[in-house]
């Protein structure tokens, strides 16, 4: 038994390596527990989630495969460009990370473990323990986990494709009757796609037929497909919404604590967003550990848990309804419903809230401005406090021409 560790990672994809870097990086004693079976596939990376790397010092193009691609969303109808990503390859961005997490000093252990209060039990037996458990083990976490909110089975299909280099680089989001194709081309005649479908088919069908029609539907919207060269990855995709933690004993991160649809680019972001929120949870209490203190951290991570996930599930929801000329369909109709029914924004004016905010590292107490677009709260713009711009605006509105 293993007893002088401070943080045990269970879970080495980008929210457990990067809550264990910065744990390492802290001067934490770490162990990442990861049974290394990441399979090669695309993703989209946000801006904010690259530029937050890049300031880590955790981002490498090389290393993660990154090709940064025009997004053209058929969504509406019509080709609309309106925005890029960064395409990335999935098990080459968690082997980098882990990579970086060895860097720094965190011990690397490959195999699976079962998160639980101060200990991690092995499969081949052997227990480990610490002061912090990290429960980062994906959607998996959720087979044992009470009061969890499933949205319809989803799987993704998804493939390695052959295309035609001289169509560049470009990834093509475009609705289907039966879900939606998701497809990214690196520019070097190789491509994935992501196909989004009810796990199960009326039909029967197996998954290479399924993902051929898909296909052959949304042909119109992507660059001419030459064949497939991989093995198809088929994975869970219901969105799954749990409830906050209730304790401090095992901290869920990343897909453990809630997981949405697989919407290109969001689950990177919000993967390593979970991280840094546990991050700070761990600071505060290796700096305090008493009741009050752990009941600013439990208030903070239910306030953030609900400021995100359902939101996120709200966000999908309204993306699905867009699809008004489908939703009598099955796929759609299914999803229209989930969570609720409740407006994503409330139609509230900015006001000042007290919330649990991050300072320094750390959880404090203070004032932030509440919006419809940011529930959560906005602490800064710029090198300016929200609240302080807000006061002033409100003084300007109110005070009387000379």
């Amino acid at each position: 038994m293993a007893d002088d560790l401070d943080v045990l990672v269970v879970g080495g994809g980008p929210a457990g390596a990067v809550f264990a870097i910065l744990a390492a990086r802290d001067g934490c004693r770490v162990a990442l527990i990861d049974p290394n079976r990441s399979v090669p596939r695309s993703e989209g990376m946000s801006p904010r989630l690259q530029g937050w790397l890049q300031q880590a010092g955790l981002f490498d193009a090389a290393a993660m495969r990154a090709v940064m691609a025009p997004r053209t969303s058929y969504w509406d109808g019509a080709p609309v460009q309106a925005n890029a990503e960064l395409i990335v390859d999935r098990a080459a961005v968690d082997a980098h990370l882990r990579s970086m997490a060895g860097a720094s000093g965190v011990q690397i252990i490959e195999g699976s473990a079962l998160p639980l209060a101060g200990r991690a039990e092995m499969d081949g037996g052997q227990v480990m323990t610490a002061r912090f458990v990290i429960d980062a083990r994906g959607r998996r976490a959720h087979r044992s986990r009470p009061l969890v909110t499933r949205g319809p089975a989803t799987i993704a299909i998804g493939a390695g494709l052959q295309v035609d280099p001289a169509q560049g680089p470009g990834s093509r989001i475009v609705p289907l009757d039966q879900g939606w194709l998701w497809q990214a081309a690196r520019g070097d005649g190789t491509a994935w796609a992501q196909l989004t479908l009810d796990a199960a088919d009326p039909e029967g069908r197996a998954a290479e037929a399924r993902l051929a029609e898909g296909l052959a539907a949304a042909s119109d919207g992507l660059p001419p497909v030459l064949g497939i060269d991989s093995d198809l990855l088929i994975r869970d995709a219901t969105p799954v919404l749990a409830a906050p933690a209730e304790d401090l004993a095992v901290l869920p991160i990343g897909d453990a604590a809630s997981a949405m649809d697989p919407l290109s680019g969001h689950g990177l972001f919000w993967a390593v967003s979970s991280a840094l929120a546990a991050t700070a949870v761990r600071r505060t209490l290796m700096r305090r550990d008493d009741a009050e203190t752990r009941d600013l951290a439990l208030r903070f991570l239910a306030q953030r848990h609900a400021d995100v996930y359902p939101r996120q599930a709200r966000l999908g929801r309204d993306f699905i309804r867009e699809q008004s000329a489908r939703l009598h369909l099955p796929f759609w109709s299914r999803r229209a419903g989930f969570p609720d029914d409740a407006p994503l924004e409330a139609p509230a004016e900015s006001h000042i809230a007290r919330r649990i905010v991050v300072e320094d590292g750390v959880l404090a107490e203070g004032e932030v401005v509440v919006t419809p677009h940011s529930p959560a709260g906005v602490s800064w713009v710029g090198p300016d406090r929200a609240v302080d711009l807000l006061r002033k605006a409100q003084a300007d509105a109110v005070r009387p021409p000379r």
